[in-house]
């Protein structure tokens, strides 16, 4: 039966994928159609949920396979993006029971089995977990993975031999790294260690035209920084097709693409689509919410796992949900190093609650008294319009317990951390002869921690350090250089991929009010090639909100293990003990000191 319009012409529309690759929509070519080209498609299909869209009509891929298999009499224009989007995901919906099965028997009887599965492939250099890995990886009909080993457990050597694996098999021709801009320049040192010269590797980054000569390169493997992926996603998409498939999409540190909305998720999503693998790979996949989980993994299987999924916006409600979701449908490994490295040096932890200096305080407790009284004379609906102002005078608060210079310009007095900073760095660097590595977050008191310790000859890496040559210099420094004893960062910047175990001693003099680059920033001296204990010293302003910020990053490192079944053996610090035992006294009103 053919559709007609009021001019008794056949109905024609066009087919495309929506705005953010969620669905397919179908725009008919007039727009008077649009409410008959619905019900024609409504006829033909009653079994199918048709939505009024993006100026046509909107509707799942699953649907949408249904209408290319059996075309209604509407005369419909498939775009080449919109037959591949439903093609591919009807590809892996095929195979995706088998994959998963492959990969979770991978996961439960380890090495034996993959050492068979890649028979005739030299794994010798490879841990038997990152052979495990590579196995899952290469499985001869997947179409990716989420790989979240722990920190430091090898997950870029674990991609390096997949790659190898896939082009051996002659599956794949080239890979496409996307990184944050700390890793760019790692990628290729450890693609040169592990291979040698046996691939072109490029990084694309510099000018504009830099670039694109870097695209035009004949590379077998491209690497490149998030940004550059959203600003320049039309030559990426044009790298991708040509290769029809035969390409592997990694993501490193995937916890950069959490929020589905954000500009670097969409162009990740959109590139997926050219790309025949996807690997995610990421320590700390979950540092927020376990939400953050739903991108990562829809990268990978395009939405299988969390298809038909309804979250709850409350954290603790989404959470169980969540690691049903992964547990049963999702595709994905986890290692921690306790069990894969066990003869790993231990950790501990050293909280030092430091009081503030006199003026310090006097600003803190004015700033603090300004914020309880506008938080108290405001409504929810009130609250909500003013959100910003209300974060920024918690900013200010938590920059006073560092360094209030950036909120009181003249404040001339020493800040309470920098005293005490003063003894630590003298006893560990000058009296001990130990690297230390410092981290910090607001750009004021990075400036004045490097202005007072360049005694140290330290190297600084944040965001005033921004050309990839000039951060890895300041590593390669810090790690080679037994002059350079201290290393000044952000872990917003440099938290993520680095290699800093010359050090065993690292301080946190204040603290990003995101989660993954406090977890990330832990393990960049906890790591293989370390060989003594390492220490963390925390410095908390005391009596301040700056404590309640530590707490809530380590509640929310234990809800990500828990989301991910990390079994973890924790030593009990101090603290914990103590703040133990002062609750069993009041419990038996006993007096304690």
């Amino acid at each position: 039966m053919q559709y007609s319009n009021s001019k008794s012409n056949i109905l024609s529309a066009d087919v495309h994928v929506s705005e953010g690759i969620n669905n397919v929509v179908i725009i008919p070519r007039e727009k008077s159609d649009r409410y008959s080209l619905r019900s024609a498609l409504r006829t033909a299909f009653p079994k199918v949920t048709f939505f009024m869209s993006n100026g046509g009509i909107s509707l799942n891929s699953q649907d949408a396979l249904l209408l290319m298999e059996n075309p209604p009499g509407i005369n419909l224009q498939w775009s080449l993006g919109a037959k591949q989007f439903v093609e591919k995901r009807a590809e892996i919906r095929s195979v995706y029971a088998e994959v998963k099965k492959t990969v979770d028997d991978l996961i439960e009887k380890g090495k034996s089995l993959a050492e068979g599965m890649l028979n005739g492939i030299d794994i010798s250099s490879l841990d038997s977990h990152q052979v495990v890995n590579v196995a899952a990886m290469t499985v001869s009909n997947g179409f990716g993975l989420c790989v979240f080993d722990e920190q430091g457990a090898g997950k870029t050597v674990t991609t390096i031999f997949a790659y190898d694996v896939l082009v051996e098999r002659d599956q794949i021709d080239i890979a496409l790294i996307i990184a944050p801009k700390s890793m760019v320049g790692e990628w290729p040192k450890d693609i040169k260690r592990f291979k040698g010269d046996l691939y072109k590797v490029t990084t694309i980054n510099g000018t504009s035209a830099q670039k694109r000569a870097a695209l035009s390169s004949g590379a077998d493997i491209f690497i490149t920084n998030y940004e550059t992926t959203v600003n320049m996603e039309a030559e990426l998409t044009t790298l991708l097709r040509r290769y029809r498939g035969r390409a592997v999409l990694v993501v490193d540190e995937s916890y950069f693409i959490k929020n589905r909305d954000s500009k670097r998720t969409q162009s990740l999503r959109r590139l997926r689509e050219w790309s025949g693998r996807a690997f995610v790979l990421c320590g700390t996949p979950a540092p927020n919410s376990p939400v953050d989980l739903v991108e990562q993994f829809n990268l990978v299987d395009m939405g299988v796992t969390f298809e038909n999924v309804k979250l709850p916006d409350d954290r603790a409600e989404a959470l169980p949900i969540v690691r049903r979701a992964i547990n049963e449908r999702g595709l994905y490994v986890r290692h921690l190093k306790q069990d894969v490295l066990p003869d790993l040096p231990e950790k501990r932890f050293h909280t030092v609650y430091v009081p503030l200096a006199e003026k310090q305080r006097e600003i803190y407790l004015k700033v603090l008294q300004g914020y309880v009284k506008d938080l108290s004379s405001t409504n929810d609906e009130s609250f909500k319009k003013q959100l910003g102002h209300f974060l920024a005078q918690r900013s200010a608060l938590l920059q006073i317990c560092s360094n209030p210079t950036s909120v009181v310009s003249d404040y001339q007095e020493t800040p309470a951390k920098l005293l005490v900073l003063d003894d630590i760095l003298d006893d560990l660097i000058r009296v001990k002869g130990e690297k230390v590595v410092l981290w910090s977050y607001y750009r004021t008191s990075l400036d004045a921690l490097v202005k007072r310790y360049k005694k140290y000859h330290l190297v600084r890496y944040d965001g005033t350090v921004s050309s990839v040559e000039e951060r890895q210099q300041a590593v390669n420094m810090f790690q080679d250089d037994p002059s350079v004893s201290l290393f000044i960062g952000n872990a917003a910047a440099a938290g993520a991929g680095l290699t800093l175990h010359r050090a065993r001693f690292t301080i946190y003099e204040s603290f990003s009010d995101q989660a993954a680059h406090y977890l990330q920033s832990l393990d960049r001296t906890h790591r293989r090639g370390q060989d003594r204990d390492v220490e963390y010293i925390i410095l908390l302003a005391d009596e301040t909100i700056e404590i309640k910020q530590y707490q809530t990053l380590q509640s929310k490192q234990n809800a990500a293990r828990d989301l991910l079944g990390d079994n973890v053996k924790e030593s009990p610090t101090r603290d914990l003990l103590l703040n133990e035992a002062i609750e069993a006294a009041k419990v038996l009103n006993l007096d304690i000191i």
